[in-house]
C-alpha cells in the first residue's frame, strides 16, 4: 500500500467503505449491548404481570445478565472458530444479523423464556462480531501504521454507542404512546416504551447490508484458502508450546479488564450512588414507603397463581383484564393533571372530559368482566385483588417518586461521566498505539493509574467528596474502556491467519465475557456482605476492592505478554 513516493498510499473508496461498516458495527455492538439494563426490569415485570418493584423482577435481571454473558462466551468462541473456517466477512455479516434483529424479535416477546432466549442471541451476534470486525479490518489494512490507526479509530465508536442508546431509551420513554401499535395480544401494553428501544436495534442491519456487497473478502484469508494452504482452526493449537502463553495470558489480561467493567463500573450507577452522602434526605424518604412496596409485592405475590390459572381458564378474562389494567394507569395519570397548578379552567375541563369518558369505560370493562366470569365467581375475585394491591404499589410509586427521581438523576449523571470517560481512553489509545510503544508498557499506562484512581474514587470520594465521585468514576471509566480497544487491537497481531478469529475469540469470549464478568457476582454477592456499613457502602467497598484487585494482576500479567511480532512479520 505504499505510492510511489514511498509513503502510504491514500485510502479508496472501498477502504472508506470497510470504514464506515466497522464504525457501524462497533458503535452498535455496544448500543444492543447496553440495552439490556435499560430494558430488562420493564421488559420482565410487564411479562411476568408483576411491579418493576417486585422482587421476582430483580432476581430475573440478574440470571439475564449472567445468561446472556454466559451464551454470548460459549457461542462467541464458535463464532470465532467459524471466522477462520468460513471467513471474516461473511461471519461478520450473519452475526450483525443476529445482533440487529434478535432485539427486533424481543420487542414481540410475550414470554419470559423467549424475551431471554432473544437476548441471549443478541449477546452471541455481538461477541462473534466484535472478534470477526477486528480479524477484518487487521487484514483488509496491511500497513502497519493505517491498520493501527484504523483500529484505534473505529473501536472508539464503541463508546458512542453507550450514549446513542441512552438517548434512544429516554426519547422512547417519552414518547411511546404516540408511536406505532405494537401487535401484542391482551394483557400486554402496545405501547411499551421498552419494545420500541429493542426495535431500533434494527437501525445498524439496514446501511450494513447495503454496504456489505461492495467490500471485500479479507484478501490473506481468501487467498491461502484458494491456494490450499489456509489451515484448519484448531482450538487445541491455541495451547500448543508456540501460541500457549499468548492465549492464556491475553485471556487472563481480558478478564482483568471485564472485571473492572462488570465488578465495579457497571454497579455505580444504580448500586453506589444511591449511597452518596448528598442523597441522604432521598434514602430516608424512601425508606417506609420501600418498606411498604415490600409487603405488598408479599401480599401480590399470594395472588398471583390464582390470577395467572383464571387467565388460562376463563375464556375471555385475559382481554377484559389488559384492557381494565391500561385503562386505570390511565385514569390515575389523567387524574394527576389535575393536580397541575398551571392548568387553566378551559384545560381542566378538558381533563375532566377524559376523565369521564374514561370512567364510563370503567363502568363498560366492570360489565365485561361480569360478564367473562358469570359462572365464575372466583376468577372475578382474582382479578379483583390483583387490581386493588396493584392500585397501592400504584400509589405507593407515587410517593416515592420525587425522592426516586432525584437519586436516579444522579445515577444517570454518573452513567453519561462514565461512558464519556470511556470514550476519552478510547481515543486516547487511539493517538497512542501508533508510537513506538512496546505493547505491554502501552498497556501499563492504563493500568497503573488505576492503582491510585480506584481507591480514591471508590473508598475516599464515594464517603468524603461526592461532588467529585462522578469524576473519579470518568477516570475509572477512561483507564478501563481503553484497554478493550487494546486488545481489538493487540489480538489479530498474535495469532497466524487460520487462528485470528478462534484465538482472539478465546480471549474476549472465555477470558473476558465469561469469566471476568462474574466479577459483578463476586462484589455483590461474596465480597460486600461481609463488610460493614450500609447497602450502598458494602458494594462501593467491594467494587474497590475488585477493581484494585483487577488493575494489580493485570499488570503483574502485562509483564508477561508476549509482543507482536514485528510489522514485516506479519
Amino acid at each position: 500500500m505504499n505510492s510511489s513516493a514511498g509513503g502510504p498510499a491514500r485510502i479508496t473508496t472501498t477502504q472508506w467503505l470497510v470504514i464506515l461498516i466497522a464504525i457501524i458495527g462497533f458503535a452498535f455492538d455496544t448500543y444492543e449491548l447496553l440495552m439490556t439494563p435499560l430494558v430488562a426490569a420493564p421488559a420482565i415485570a410487564e411479562l411476568l404481570q408483576v411491579p418493576p418493584s417486585n422482587p421476582i423482577v430483580t432476581e430475573y435481571v440478574g440470571k439475564m445478565l449472567w445468561m446472556t454473558a454466559l451464551c454470548g462466551g460459549i457461542f462467541g468462541l464458535l463464532g470465532g472458530w467459524l471466522t477462520d473456517r468460513l471467513g471474516r466477512k461473511t461471519v461478520l455479516a450473519a452475526s450483525i444479523a443476529i445482533y440487529s434483529l434478535s432485539p427486533v424479535a424481543a420487542a414481540f416477546s410475550t414470554s419470559l423464556t423467549w424475551f431471554l432466549i432473544f437476548r441471549c442471541a443478541t449477546f452471541v451476534g455481538v461477541c462473534v462480531e466484535f472478534v470477526a470486525a477486528i480479524t477484518w479490518l487487521a487484514e483488509l489494512f496491511p500497513e502497519h501504521g493505517r491498520r493501527e490507526k484504523v483500529l484505534g479509530w473505529t473501536q472508539a465508536f464503541a463508546s458512542i454507542g453507550g450514549l446513542m442508546v441512552t438517548g434512544v431509551n429516554a426519547w422512547t420513554l417519552t414518547h411511546a404512546n404516540g408511536l406505532f401499535e405494537i401487535p401484542v395480544p391482551e394483557p400486554f401494553n402496545s405501547h411499551s416504551y421498552w419494545r420500541y428501544t429493542l426495535l431500533s436495534g434494527l437501525i445498524p442491519a439496514i446501511p450494513i447490508a447495503l454496504l456489505l456487497p461492495f467490500v471485500p473478502e479479507s484478501p490473506a484469508w481468501k487467498e491461502r484458502r484458494a491456494a490450499g494452504t489456509l489451515k484448519r482452526p484448531s482450538f487445541g493449537e491455541l495451547f500448543s508450546p508456540a501460541l500457549r502463553r499468548t492465549t492464556l495470558v491475553a485471556a487472563a489480561l481480558s478478564a482483568c479488564a471485564y472485571g473492572a467493567a462488570f465488578g465495579m463500573l457497571q454497579l455505580t450507577p444504580t448500586r453506589i450512588v444511591p449511597g452518596l452522602s448528598t442523597l441522604s434526605e432521598q434514602r430516608k424518604a424512601l425508606k417506609p414507603t420501600q418498606d411498604d412496596a415490600k409487603a405488598l409485592n408479599v401480599q401480590l405475590d399470594g395472588l398471583m397463581p390464582a390470577y395467572r390459572e383464571t387467565l388460562k381458564t376463563t375464556p375471555g378474562l385475559a382481554e377484559v383484564a389488559g384492557q381494565r389494567a391500561r385503562l386505570r394507569i390511565a385514569l390515575r395519570s389523567t387524574k394527576k393533571q389535575l393536580e397541575a397548578t398551571n392548568l387553566d379552567e378551559a384545560a381542566k375541563a378538558v381533563v375532566m372530559g377524559k376523565l369521564g369518558g374514561m370512567s364510563n369505560t370503567l363502568a363498560k370493562l366492570d360489565g365485561d368482566l361480569a360478564r367473562v366470569t358469570a359462572d365464575k365467581p372466583e376468577a372475578k375475585k382474582a382479578v379483583v385483588d390483583r387490581e386493588k394491591v396493584m392500585g397501592q404499589l400504584a400509589a405507593n410509586r407515587e410517593k416515592q417518586e420525587i425522592p426516586d427521581t432525584a437519586i436516579k438523576a444522579l445515577g444517570n449523571t454518573v452513567q453519561l461521566y462514565q461512558e464519556t470517560g470511556g470514550l476519552v481512553g478510547r481515543i486516547l489509545l487511539a493517538l497512542l498505539v501508533a508510537a513506538a510503544i512496546s505493547r505491554g508498557n502501552l498497556l501499563r499506562l492504563f493500568q497503573v493509574p488505576g492503582l491510585v484512581a480506584v481507591p480514591v474514587t471508590y473508598f475516599l470520594l464515594f464517603r468524603s467528596e461526592p461532588e467529585l465521585f462522578k469524576w473519579g468514576v470518568a477516570a475509572c471509566g477512561l483507564l478501563t474502556v481503553a484497554q478493550f480497544s487494546y486488545f481489538g487491537e493487540y489480538l489479530p497481531k498474535v495469532f497466524p491467519v487460520h487462528l485470528r478469529g478462534t484465538g482472539g475469540s478465546f480471549a474476549t469470549n472465555v477470558g473476558g465475557r465469561m469469566l471476568g464478568t462474574s466479577a459483578a457476582y463476586l462484589t455483590t454477592k461474596i465480597i460486600a456482605p461481609n463488610l460493614g456499613g450500609n447497602t450502598f457502602e458494602q458494594v462501593a467497598t467491594a467494587a474497590g476492592y475488585v477493581g484494585l484487585g483487577v488493575f494489580v494482576l493485570g499488570i503483574a500479567l502485562s509483564f508477561l505478554l508476549p509482543q507482536p511480532p514485528k510489522p514485516t512479520e506479519g
